[in-house]
């Protein structure tokens, strides 16, 4: 039937005609942005879970920023030591020319002051970003001065969206070669601690990166407080099953994961529960903390007999934890109660058997026997200087590797989150781009489409003339 009322073809076309648009609004926008989900409207869950993702970046993007400051500093102190651990042996050797019979040793003092003065420039100039870790002010009065520099390394997120931020200690009190505070400074107390000799992915059951804890393979060790509470902690098929995704590929921290597991299991009246936490240093061995400090933070592990039916997976041996079963085999760690210790730096502290220290040393004025005498404890003296610039330079060399490594870890983790939000925000270009030229042909064909739908009741209104 005929309508000169109602035109339903025409609004049968509008109807197609304000669809289309919308798609093409919507498809135009995907192929500007590069987006399928640019906002919440698009889909709610994938935007959440994107501006989650991209606020970690922005997050882990500082860190990055951070370790890179950090590794610019240790790099700073790194490259004073190299120099001053060069003078140092210099020294040495015109000390060592010194006790030749006849040498003017009032002229050797000269080449001496020249070192000594070279030594104490490197270290006020080893400057970056404004820290100085090698001449240093400790004084009480100093409050900018931190004994332990921390470089932050790392950022995470749990369920409950808490923020926590890991960091790599530098500690500066035990590289520092100047400081101008002559008194103590106070040491903090330390928690008990046994770290591995290898790391986990250095035994054979993780040779691939992760182990297989689907049979009868089992880890079976004793942790003992120093409060004496002990708890017998067991690492198979059934109590890994609540840490593990996939019991034939167990990853190092699902492994971590279970030791946690069961030590907040333990039902002793004493429970280790908040005691004592397992965990991977930078370098992946097996760690055990106490959370207490002080000289009765003591933590002992010893392996077990494995259960009937168990096969070890590996004993502790192979992670550096003892050598067998019994208690002359156990491991120990203890911690330290807060102390004091000297203010002076490497350089500038005064040694016992010589009344002097390595930027004071003067042999002018030394002569006879007892000049002699204490020329040979002047040498000894500088060896030990050169013996802990060595271990300072040490020190530092394994705080680069570490930020180094992180470095690179960060920068994965980024690259990893960038492409989590691609997979869910961003739009197929091409597939879009084919889509917009599709619509555009059906938009054209639904105006011609409402054109024709509108001249048909011009047609029948010819009708009456």
């Amino acid at each position: 039937m005929t309508s000169l009322l109602t035109n339903t073809a025409a609004m049968t076309a509008l109807t197609t005609l304000k669809g289309i648009n919308q798609q093409l609004d919507m498809t135009s926008n995907r192929v500007s942005t590069g987006q399928r989900v640019s906002s919440a409207a698009d889909n709610a869950a994938y935007w959440s879970i994107a501006t989650t993702v991209r606020t970690d970046n922005a997050s882990l993007s500082a860190v990055k920023d951070s370790l890179g400051l950090g590794a610019s500093a240790v790099d700073t102190a790194y490259n004073g030591l190299t120099s001053v651990l060069g003078d140092l042996q210099n020294l040495r050797t015109k000390l060592q020319t010194a006790l030749t019979p006849g040498v003017d040793r009032s002229k050797v003092q000269v080449e001496i002051a020249a070192l000594q003065n070279k030594m104490k420039s490197t270290a006020d100039s080893s400057i970056s970003s404004g820290q100085n870790w090698l001449s240093v002010d400790s004084s009480a009065s100093n409050t900018a001065f931190q004994g332990t520099q921390n470089v932050v390394a790392g950022f995470s997120r749990n369920t409950a969206g808490t923020v926590t931020f890991s960091t790599i200690g530098i500690d500066v009190n035990a590289i520092k070669l100047y400081d101008l505070n002559s008194s103590t400074i106070s040491t903090p107390a330390t928690a008990g601690q046994i770290v591995g000799t290898t790391a986990l992915t250095g035994t054979t059951v993780f040779a691939g990166g992760t182990a297989n804890f689907s049979a009868a393979n089992e880890v079976n060790f004793a942790l003992t407080l120093g409060n004496g509470d002990t708890a017998n902690i067991v690492i198979n098929k059934t109590t890994m099953a609540s840490a593990a995704a996939d019991l034939t590929k167990v990853t190092t921290q699902e492994f971590i994961d279970a030791i946690n597991n069961q030590i907040a299991a333990d039902t002793a009246t004493t429970p280790l529960v908040g005691d004592v936490k397992a965990s991977l240093d930078s370098s992946g061995r097996l760690t055990f903390t106490t959370t207490a400090t002080g000289a009765a933070a003591q933590i002992t592990i010893q392996n077990n007999t494995a259960s009937t039916g168990g096969t070890p997976a590996f004993a502790l041996v192979d992670v550096g934890f003892g050598t067998g079963t019994t208690a002359a085999d156990a491991r120990v760690g203890k911690g330290s109660a807060a102390g004091t210790t000297a203010g002076r730096g490497i350089l500038d502290t005064v040694d016992g058997s010589t009344s002097y220290a390595i930027s004071t040393i003067d042999i002018s004025t030394l002569s006879g026997t007892a000049g002699d005498t204490t020329l040979k404890n002047i040498i000894t003296q500088v060896e030990k200087a050169l013996a802990k610039v060595t271990d300072a330079g040490t020190k530092l060399g394994a705080s680069k590797t570490q930020i180094d490594g992180q470095k690179s870890f960060i920068d994965t983790l980024m690259k990893a989150n960038d492409r989590t939000i691609g997979t869910l925000v961003d739009a197929d270009i091409e597939e879009e781009s084919t889509k917009l030229k599709a619509l555009q042909t059906q938009q054209q064909l639904a105006v011609q489409t409402l054109s024709i739908a509108n001249s048909a009741t011009q047609t029948v209104l010819s009708l009456f003339r």
